[in-house]
């Protein structure tokens, strides 16, 4: 489903659509959650690698992985989406059994934004999880399409317009826009937005 703004300020997870025809990608973010904790100490990964699961015979869309921490695109999706997400963020290859080297992109956001209401919001969980989150509207970097949290440097939170931009490039029946938060007083937010 495709949520309209009306020019308010929307921040969403993005996963693929979790249907019975579900085909997508199980991804070992765990070099890449080592580097954004401790980039001192940890390298950031020049590939990651992944499993597929799911339905066996299901269809498989652009965007593969439901992962809150490694947002995953397909090929075409990493090449339509480069010009505008290139100066935010660093595509990686996601290494898939039977694929090739550059089906699969990661995308991995160099913004870390200090934007949350602490007060607002529920804190983190031991896994990072925010089940509710609130924004400062000021604090957000808009122009990025997605970031980290310096509260949770792991879970990648999208901007509206870029959330927008993969639902529309990958299908609207293939990824589903979970609203985590909304300058609209009036939004409701999706009950559990970084959970499974």
């Amino acid at each position: 489903m495709n949520l309209e703004t009306n020019g308010s300020l929307d921040i969403f997870r993005i996963t693929p659509d979790f249907g019975d025809r579900y085909k997508g990608l199980l991804v070992d973010a765990l070099p890449l959650i080592r580097w954004e904790i401790d980039s001192s100490t940890h390298p950031l990964p020049d590939e990651l690698f992944a499993e597929w699961h799911g339905n066996p015979s299901g269809t498989v869309s652009d965007y593969p992985s439901g992962h809150a921490v490694v947002p995953v695109l397909g090929r075409k999706l990493a090449d339509e989406t480069l010009p505008a997400f290139r100066t935010f963020g660093r595509y990686i290859p996601v290494r898939v059994p039977g694929g090739q080297k550059d089906d699969y992109q990661a995308y991995v956001p160099n913004t870390v934004a200090d934007c949350l209401d602490r007060e607002a919001s529920s804190p983190p969980s031991a896994t990072g999880e925010i089940e509710r989150a609130v924004f400062v509207p000021k604090r957000i970097p808009q122009d990025t399409p997605c970031f980290r949290l310096t509260d949770n440097k792991t879970f990648v939170y999208w901007n509206g317009w870029a959330a927008r931009l993969i639902q529309s490039l990958a299908g609207p029946q293939n990824v589903e826009l979970r609203l985590v938060w909304s300058s609209d007083p009036d939004a409701v937010p999706h009950p559990r937005p970084m959970g499974f």
